[in-house]
């Protein structure tokens, strides 16, 4: 079992990983005794056989960018020749104001109200759009102006 759970190079493999490779290596098992080519699955059942793998959500704030950083990506970003104004403005949002990328590209001019230049508080408000989904049954292509539904015959 130490096997899966390591890397080429000897190294501990990410939990992730780990937890992918090990039911990977089951379901390849359970389908073996369904074959009748192994009597019973030899892996180790219960808990004792996933309490190494714990995995966590939580972004690692040491892998974001410092206000520094964000700064001189942003005018970077603003700097580009196409649609440098427009992108600094997504990312901005993203990264000042934490919406979703849905919700940024929904935003307008008008949902967002400023505070004075000269007020004490430097708070905003936002209005934030609930994202629209786009399925199947409502895109639809587009068809050329001169196309019809008549046959050609």
């Amino acid at each position: 079992m130490r096997v899966i759970d390591t890397r080429l190079d000897g190294k501990q493999a990410a939990a992730w990983s780990r937890k992918r490779n090990r039911r990977v290596l089951n379901v390849a098992m359970k389908y073996a005794v369904r074959r009748r080519i192994l009597r019973t699955n030899p892996l180790p059942k219960g808990k004792e056989s996933t309490a190494a793998v714990k995995t966590t959500n939580a972004v690692d704030k040491r892998s974001l960018p410092n206000p520094e950083q964000a700064a001189e990506i942003l005018d970077w970003i603003r700097c580009r020749p196409r649609g440098g104004e427009r992108l600094h403005a997504f990312f901005a949002a993203l990264y000042y104001c934490g919406p979703r990328p849905e919700e940024a590209v929904a935003m307008r001019v008008e949902d967002v109200s400023l505070p004075d230049p000269d007020a004490d508080d430097r708070w905003c408000e936002l209005l934030i759009h609930t994202a629209l989904r786009v399925t199947h049954r409502t895109a639809r292509p587009r068809q050329p102006e001169h196309a019809t539904d008549e046959v050609a015959e």
